[in-house]
């Protein structure tokens, strides 16, 4: 008798193949107009977190913006960064290809590309245990903003002793 298999095992996975091989250039492809968050939507400052053994050091992207466009809040386990990124030559509404009469020259601007927004932005960290708001500090040197949060006393880790009956 010849082995011969009949099922639906074959074609599944030739299915499942060309769809995977679909995903990947969905996935690869370079975004299309519209695709991808709206300007608005898009999370700034980048922010990258870490915890040492008594503190949270938290590092954020700010090209551009100057000391006094910062403001920094702690209030329990929650670390807000706000400021202002300000305009350099066109309002913050003018999307890409309109015409602007906002240069400083007063000459018209025509945005071929605009990937860096400008305008006030708010992003809340909460970290995961309470802070000591007192000991908070805060640098901000070559467009990177520094800020290292010490950890309660009562949150931080303790060894304990153990002792023998």
């Amino acid at each position: 008798m010849p082995a011969y298999r009949a099922g639906f095992a074959l074609p599944l996975d030739e299915l499942r193949d060309e769809i995977d091989r679909l995903w990947t250039a969905l996935v690869t492809a370079p975004p299309l107009h519209g695709w991808g968050p709206r300007s608005e939507e898009r999370v700034f400052p980048a922010v990258n977190l870490r915890e040492t053994f008594d503190a949270f050091i938290v590092e954020a992207e700010l090209p551009g913006i100057s000391v006094s466009d910062v403001d920094i809040s702690v209030a329990g386990d929650s670390l807000v960064l706000k400021g202002s990124r300000p305009s350099t030559d066109a309002p913050t509404d003018a999307p890409t290809g309109e015409r602007s009469t906002a240069a400083p020259t007063g000459e018209k601007v025509v945005w071929l590309l605009r990937e860096r927004g400008t305008g006030a932005f708010e992003r809340r960290i909460t970290l995961p245990v309470a802070i000591d708001s007192q000991r908070v500090e805060a640098r901000l040197v070559d467009g990177v903003l520094t800020v290292v949060c010490p950890k309660l006393a009562a949150c931080q880790p303790r060894k304990v002793e153990v002792r023998g009956a």
